[in-house]
């Protein structure tokens, strides 16, 4: 980093030859060619340190409750002004007030446990209703209320039915903005590996690739993410790579920069994707015990849904997640280049202020005058 301020030096010593050299240019745009060579340097800093270790982990919870917002009419007063006579021949502004309406529309929401919300339609609305067998009517204060109705109509879950949701996190992983032990091989052209699956539906996940896709039910896949997600917050993801050999996770492994945040990724393979002959997972943990009792599981029962119960009681007993303040030591160094960019996006940046520095009317031969005048 410290070379961005050093290149930023540069212009403080090329406006220190102009401004000895050069009538046209006076001590303040010296001192400001250095600034903006400072704020650029700054700048490329900035971006460097959020930028690059920028990364998201997903989230898994579950509906907590729908909410139907009806459709009702809000009076307020409108603030106008007017120029009207003051009787002696000139104008004052006068303020008056109209009485006008705003109509709020009808709307549906479900609201979630990992803190957000999101549009619904009506017929989800009353399907979460049914489901969660419940629907309220609570009094809402409304400003202005004018007409229509004072309530809002709430379904919260009295029956622990799961409406299992994801969402994406911000964290900073300074594991893959920075070369360190941790640091992984890229993958050759020929590996076969899945790309990351981010969520595109808040109410489905995309965790399940490969085979897996194929043997394991999606819905209770994402029933057991929202069950674990609260208490271990952990991302389960299960990669089911077919007739192949073991090298496949590793190279996913390398892929994916070791996985998000908490990722817990199981990688399996062989001819009988329901029986795979080889198993191998990982994550960022504080303890392998999980893993490795994953791996047996994977190994000696078949790949289906049946298998997410005894999953779930494995990663809820013996899953840690990983401390990633551990990886705060980690020095995050900006690539070559950045600072290649920087170096010319710098000197565009003082080409230019030179030039309008020259070009306008400030001049060492102007002095400051001052004039007088007595009545």
């Amino acid at each position: 980093m410290w070379l961005f301020y050093l290149l930023s030096i540069i212009p403080l010593l090329v406006g220190a030859y102009l401004w000895a050299t050069d009538r046209e240019v006076v001590w303040w745009e010296w001192v400001l060619g250095f600034a903006l060579s400072i704020f650029m340097a700054a700048t490329f800093h900035f971006f460097a340190l959020w930028g690059m270790p920028a990364d998201v982990e997903t989230g898994s919870g579950q509906i907590s409750r729908a909410v139907f917002y009806p459709r009702w009419v809000e009076e307020y007063q409108e603030a106008h002004t007017r120029t009207v006579s003051d009787g002696d021949g000139g104008t004052t502004t006068e303020t008056y007030y109209t009485t006008e309406h705003r109509t709020h529309e009808e709307y549906w929401e479900a609201e979630t446990t990992l803190g957000d919300s999101h549009r619904i339609d009506e017929n989800f609305f009353n399907e979460i209703s049914r489901n969660f067998k419940c629907l309220d009517t609570e009094y809402m204060y409304k400003s202005g209320f004018d007409s229509g109705d004072h309530n809002i109509y709430v379904a919260a879950n009295k029956t622990g039915y799961v409406y299992p949701v994801t969402a994406t996190r911000s964290f900073e992983n300074r594991i893959k903005a920075a070369p360190t032990v941790f640091s992984f091989p890229k993958p050759p052209k020929h590996a076969q590996t899945f790309p990351y699956p981010r969520p595109t539906d808040w109410l489905m996940s995309n965790r399940l690739l490969g085979t897996a896709a194929s043997s394991i039910n999606m819905l209770a896949f994402d029933r057991m993410q929202a069950a674990l997600g609260p208490v271990k917050h952990v991302n389960v993801i299960i990669v089911g790579f077919g007739d192949t050999d073991d090298i496949a996770a590793q190279w996913q492994r390398a892929a994916w920069v070791g996985g998000k945040k908490n990722d817990l990724v199981v990688c399996y393979g062989g001819s009988d994707m329901l029986h795979p002959t080889w198993v191998n997972v990982f994550g960022w943990s504080e303890s392998d015990v999980a893993k490795r009792k994953i791996e047996t599981l994977f190994l000696t029962e078949p790949v289906t849904t049946d298998i997410l119960p005894k999953l779930q009681n494995i990663i809820m007993a013996e899953y840690v997640p990983k401390d990633w303040h551990k990886f705060d030591y980690i020095t995050i160094t900006p690539p070559t280049w950045a600072y290649v960019v920087y170096f010319f996006v710098m000197v565009a940046s003082q080409f230019g202020f030179w030039f309008w520095a020259r070009s306008n009317s400030e001049s060492k031969d102007l002095r400051p005058s001052f004039r007088f005048s007595y009545r």
